[in-house]
């Protein structure tokens, strides 16, 4: 992406369900960025940065603390700062004279600083900026035409200065409500992102995941148990490490170098109490009771899609309060929805915690 840019523009989308290695991906996105020479700025959204006001702080600040490590002095006397004054961005780029109308403000303010910090990337040698936007899927546009926008906010003037072949990257990265978000947002810039879905691992990269660190440790571990952790995690990377972390664990207290099936099996009651103390309990302990009963009558359905009209009949709420409440599921990021009526959980496996917390 970064090798076609900025001729072709930069912008690409990555979703994934928990524990994917998505966060993980981004960070290898900042080491290869530095290894063509872009300056990368990193950041993670928080659920308070979904206004137009707080997005345009988080982002500022993001971009200024870009140009600090960039340089101990901030020299930017550039057009667009004047001309924001008139209340137009107007800035040239080498021989690119470009104007924007955006249609706020804060739109403008935005467009200044992402200008300011490309200037100063080029004029430090750099290549260009990429920015690596992390928990993405939490800012997303209201559907009242007055009210805050700020996913629009993000795009639309990145897409502006892209159009204008400055070299400006960006990764947003987050839950699959991330693609559905960048649909409905107003900038209608969805189709400018490259989708890439990160998922589990095919059976034979599972097995190479859990046995390939074990190389010049001293310690092995049996064919079965690599195919037996990669068959009942089914391939998800963070279940890989933390199944693999606890093996290594108990083969320490055992004093043994060879992970068995028998030390699988003596290990898993506590690999499972890991697994739903750490990963688990953290992605339910903010919601409400009343969203929690809803997620954990949804285990008596059949799965997957989890169906609003299979969980009205086992619910003991209205159906009206069942949509409700599966929208504010949604909003917490413990489901994502499929389509009208339909959706899934954004963990992993997550049915399977709902049956053994219920049971």
């Amino acid at each position: 992406m970064l090798r076609a840019a900025p001729e072709q523009q930069a912008c690409m989308r990555v979703t994934g369900l928990r524990g994917v290695g998505k966060t993980v991906l981004l960070g290898a996105f900042a080491e290869r960025a530095e290894e063509a020479n872009w300056q990368p700025a990193e950041f993670e959204f928080q659920p308070s940065h979904n206004t137009d006001e707080a997005l345009q702080g988080a982002l500022g600040g993001l971009l200024r603390q870009t140009r600090e490590r960039l340089s101990r002095f901030e020299r930017i006397r550039t057009a667009a700062g004047r001309a924001l004054r008139a209340g137009k961005l107007s800035i040239t780029w080498e021989e690119v004279s470009l104007s924007i109308a955006p249609g706020s403000e804060r739109e403008s303010d935005l467009a200044k600083e992402l200008f300011a910090s490309v200037e100063m990337a080029v004029a430090k040698g750099r290549e260009g900026i990429v920015l690596l936007l992390d928990e993405a899927q939490l800012i997303r546009d209201e559907r009242d035409r007055h009210g805050d926008h700020p996913l629009s906010l993000l795009i639309a003037p990145i897409v502006a200065l892209q159009r204008q072949q400055l070299p400006l990257a960006l990764v947003v990265c987050g839950l699959p409500t991330l693609a559905g978000n960048l649909q409905q947002a107003r900038s209608y810039s969805e189709r400018l992102f490259r989708g890439e879905e990160v998922d589990s691992l095919p059976p034979e990269e599972a097995v190479a995941a859990f046995s390939r660190p074990l190389e010049a440790t001293g310690r092995t571990a049996d064919d079965a148990v690599a195919e037996a952790v990669a068959h009942e995690v089914e391939g998800y990377p963070y279940f890989i490490q933390l199944w693999g972390s606890e093996l290594w664990d108990t083969a320490e207290v055992a004093g043994v170098d060879r992970v068995t099936s028998d030390l699988l099996d003596a290990a898993r009651p506590e690999i499972y109490r890991r697994l739903d103390t750490d990963f688990y309990e953290p992605r339910i302990s903010t919601l409400t009771p009343a969203e929690q009963d809803v997620l954990l009558a949804s285990a008596e359905c059949t799965y997957p899609p989890l169906r609003a009209s299979d969980l009205a009949k086992v619910s003991d709420k209205a159906p009206g309060n069942v949509n409700v409440l599966l929208g504010r599921l949604v909003e917490a990021g413990a489901l994502y929805r499929v389509r009208k009526g339909e959706y899934r959980y954004t963990a992993p496996k997550f049915r399977d915690f709902l049956l053994r917390r219920g049971a």
